[in-house]
């Protein structure tokens, strides 16, 4: 077992790698192995590297975890590829030994990979009770040199295992249990979410496109047309990046990182609006601005908002009529810089009981007719007007 120890120690473009889980625990374990130490710490050096097996993977697959610290791994190899795909112009060809010691490498990991407890315990000559896992043999040169192919589509590291995202604190967080929200899922609003589609069509295809403002009445469904809209195109490399309001601040910083990624992101503003003086306007106005210019072909805007402008209106700023006009020409300067603007106005009742309809169709939910339309209005009146909201409400309450 010391051949293990020091092909793992030889790691040169997946270094960091064999610093972390699960290379760590097994080279302290090998290591263990050794002359100089005792049988016990051979044993508990062991036994923790099988528990960390454990909390990184409920199989304990050892092949498994070792892909997984790989998958998200930023080394040299995978550096060179991105540069290559963001500055084709600039970047230096790879070198053909850069693409030989990664794929030898790769090897090694299979080989370390195809390890099992019986190896190991094999040659512990124990006879006591030792743990077990298990390992699934991963060739990790194919299945690498294929997510390389796949970098623009199918992203590499954590925007390979997520699709959705949020900034917290500045950082870029995955959503592990996203909304899981379809464009089947949604009814009525087809000319509004078409448009919408449409646009994010163009985006994953790399063809000229628009940021989108989603304006209207609460509860209409503007929200979930975004997302499903982007749910719809994950397959050609575009990712939802969430970004709260109280984010908007480090916006540029936000679209400086994401450029650098080649996938392509929607940077979603949900349910923006402003005071008059909000120094946070003109930030957004930069970045929309920067869409003119080309500098942000992989980074679109989308936002929903209750109002038109986005910006509070206030009876102060009514009342001076000698500066309405200044007033109106400023709120409408920030929503007027998306390209594409798209009003979901609240339903009437033939609608609202069409999308309560579509909904129990696809919950396989049923109650007569007439009954039907008196109890879904009644709800609404109650639950303070007619939506889309209203209306799946309504039906989750059968």
């Amino acid at each position: 077992m010391s051949d293990v120890l020091r092909e793992i120690c030889s790691l040169a473009m997946f270094r960091n790698v064999r610093e972390k889980e699960p290379l760590r625990s097994l080279c302290d374990f090998l290591l263990k192995m050794g002359p100089g130490f005792s049988m016990e710490e051979m044993i508990d050096s062991y036994g923790h590297f099988v528990s960390v097996l454990y909390e990184m993977r409920a199989d304990a697959d050892l092949s498994a975890a070792i892909w997984d610290t790989l998958s998200e791994d930023m080394n040299p190899y995978l550096r060179h590829r991105i540069d290559s795909i963001i500055r084709p112009d600039e970047a230096p060809k790879a070198s053909s030994l850069m693409r030989l010691t990664a794929e030898r490498e790769l090897d090694l990991l299979t080989r370390i990979g195809g390890y099992t407890s019986f190896d190991f315990k094999d040659a512990m000559v124990y006879d006591g009770y030792l743990p077990d896992f298990r390992t699934s043999n991963i060739d990790f040169k194919k299945r690498y040199m294929t997510m390389m192919d796949q970098i623009e589509s199918k992203g590499y590291g954590i925007y390979a295992k997520y699709h959705f995202f949020r900034i917290k604190e500045g950082k870029l967080v995955p959503v592990t249990s996203p909304d899981p929200i379809s464009v089947d899922d949604l009814f009525c609003y087809e000319k509004q979410r078409g448009r919408v589609i449409e646009n994010t069509r163009k985006f994953s295809e790399g063809k000229p496109f628009e940021d989108v403002l989603l304006y209207g009445d609460a509860g209409t469904g503007k929200s979930s047309t975004v997302k499903s809209a982007a749910r719809m195109f994950i397959d050609s490399g575009v990712r939802l990046v969430e970004v709260p309001k109280t984010e908007l601040h480090g916006l540029s910083e936000i679209i400086e990182m994401l450029m650098q990624i080649p996938l392509k992101f929607i940077i979603f503003i949900d349910d923006v609006s402003f005071d008059a003086d909000d120094d946070r306007i003109g930030t957004l106005k930069s970045v929309i601005e920067g869409a003119a210019s080309g500098a942000r072909k992989n980074i679109a805007i989308y936002a929903t908002s209750n109002r038109r402008h986005m910006i509070k209106e206030t009876f102060s700023a009514r009342e001076n009529e000698i500066h309405t006009s200044d007033t109106i020409a400023e709120q409408m300067s920030l929503s007027e810089r998306f390209g594409i603007r798209i009003l979901f106005d609240k339903p009437n009742k033939d609608t609202y009981l069409e999308i309560v309809k579509g909904l129990m169709r696809l919950r396989g939910v049923t109650m007569d007719e007439d009954k039907l339309s008196v109890a879904a209005e009644q709800f609404a009146i109650r639950g303070g007007g007619r939506s889309a909201r209203m209306a799946r409400q309504f039906v989750d309450s059968l």
